[in-house]
């Protein structure tokens, strides 16, 4: 997968729009008049993303230490809200945990692979409040750097949510299917096969810090949609970017937190014996999350759901309503996020087969062409020279051939 100068130039784009937005936010912050309480905002942003990337971030003493990865009882803010990724088998119209996906269903292929991921819906539960400022962030890196690059590579996605006018949170009207929204999670390149992700919830004041921050950086940037898209910059930068983030939002309350977490999406990274021992499977179609604190109150209504669209809806709802009524009327206490997953062979993977395959056939017929011309030479007394190497070689092989015949013939 060709890395082009813009992603090259990404890690300097992204830390210098923190640094150019740096008098923005410093005055917004001196105009802030809104503290937010601790009962709204229990938990301490920066303490969760300063070293969330560390076990993938080579400047840290835990990179690459399995060890080492933070855990729920000392990361993570709160445990109840450790994300719990499910996947939607679509053959059996089941959902099930994407640890329990099975090594024949991944794809078969001893190479990179190009993931896909796209934020598909995010419904909050009935008891959830204060909907009027939430982060959703979906961050997916690799394990091993791409060739030569220093340091892995990450593709980050960071947007505002709100509700809409009838209270409902609606990404396809906040402009989360546009490509501009997606470029940051889409072409994602997973070295061997395998990289990690994760996905996290947060609710802030709406006059925050933070939320004074993103809305800065969506204005500065021109995004069209309330996100900040980050595609293909190194872990450095944008564990850098994270934490700067983290030190504007101060104080915050996750409904999902959850660490990087192993990703496998072929049959030989899940047979790599350097794999992490937690993980969880990448293939293509709907995946669901949702917090640990409402993981037995989907166990018990998960025989009689499916996915549609990205929402969940009971197998016996009345398919006459409108899909939007029926996932509201489906496990209402509940708060889920979903996303749409792609998993294909990086594109220079198949090249370099195709180049491989097309080189042996080039080479069979030269060697071919080769072998035509000596005897040809060789019935005529003439030899003659190639331009290229491989058929260079092969025709000097005539060309002493019908040498050889002359002083056979001269004798």
């Amino acid at each position: 997968m060709p890395i082009s100068r813009r992603n090259f130039m990404a890690d300097a784009s992204v830390l210098g729009m923190l640094a150019a937005l740096l008098p923005q936010l410093a005055a917004a912050q001196a105009s802030s008049a809104v503290q937010a309480s601790e009962e709204d905002t229990p938990h301490d942003s920066y303490d969760f993303w300063n070293g969330f990337f560390d076990s993938v971030n080579p400047f840290s003493q835990n990179y690459g230490n399995k060890a080492a990865t933070r855990g729920p009882s000392d990361q993570l803010p709160d445990p109840e809200a450790q994300t719990q990724y499910l996947h939607f088998d679509t053959n059996n119209k089941r959902l099930r945990y994407a640890t329990d996906i099975k090594r024949e269903e991944l794809l078969d292929h001893d190479g990179d692979v190009q993931v896909s991921v796209a934020i598909a819906q995010y419904r909050p539960g009935s008891g959830e409040t204060n909907l009027k400022a939430s982060q959703l962030r979906l961050d997916t890196t690799q394990i091993k750097p791409y060739r030569n690059i220093a340091a892995p590579l990450a593709w980050s996605a960071i947007a505002a949510i709100a509700p809409n006018q009838a209270g409902k949170v609606s990404l396809a009207d906040l402009g989360f299917q546009s490509p501009q929204a997606t470029q940051g999670t889409s072409k994602i390149l997973f070295t061997g096969g395998t990289g990690k992700l994760a996905v996290n919830i947060s609710k802030a004041q709406a006059q925050s810090m933070f939320m004074k921050a993103l809305n800065i950086m969506i204005e500065g940037a021109k995004f069209a949609a309330p996100l900040v898209s980050l595609p293909a910059i190194s872990v450095p930068a944008l564990s850098t970017f994270s934490q700067a983030l983290a030190y504007w939002e101060d104080r915050t309350r996750f409904v999902m937190s959850g660490n990087l977490t192993s990703a496998v999406a072929t049959q030989q990274a899940m047979d790599d014996p350097d794999r992490e021992a937690h993980y969880i499977g990448l293939v293509p179609g709907d995946y669901l999350m949702v917090p640990q604190r409402h993981v037995e109150e989907l166990a018990k209504a998960l025989p009689n759901l499916e996915m549609n669209q990205g929402y969940l809806v009971a197998k016996d709802a009345d398919p006459n309503l409108p899909l939007a009524q029926r996932s509201q009327s489906a496990v209402p206490g509940i708060t889920y996020a979903s996303m749409k997953i792609g998993v294909q062979p990086a594109p220079e993977s198949c090249e370099t087969k195709s180049s491989s395959s097309s080189g042996s056939s080039s080479s069979s017929s030269s060697s071919s062409s080769s072998h035509k011309s000596s005897s040809s030479s060789s019935g005529s007394g003439k030899s003659s020279s190639g331009s290229g190497s491989g058929k260079s070689g092969s025709e000097s092989g005539g060309s002493g051939k019908s040498s050889s015949d002359e002083e056979k013939t001269k004798n």
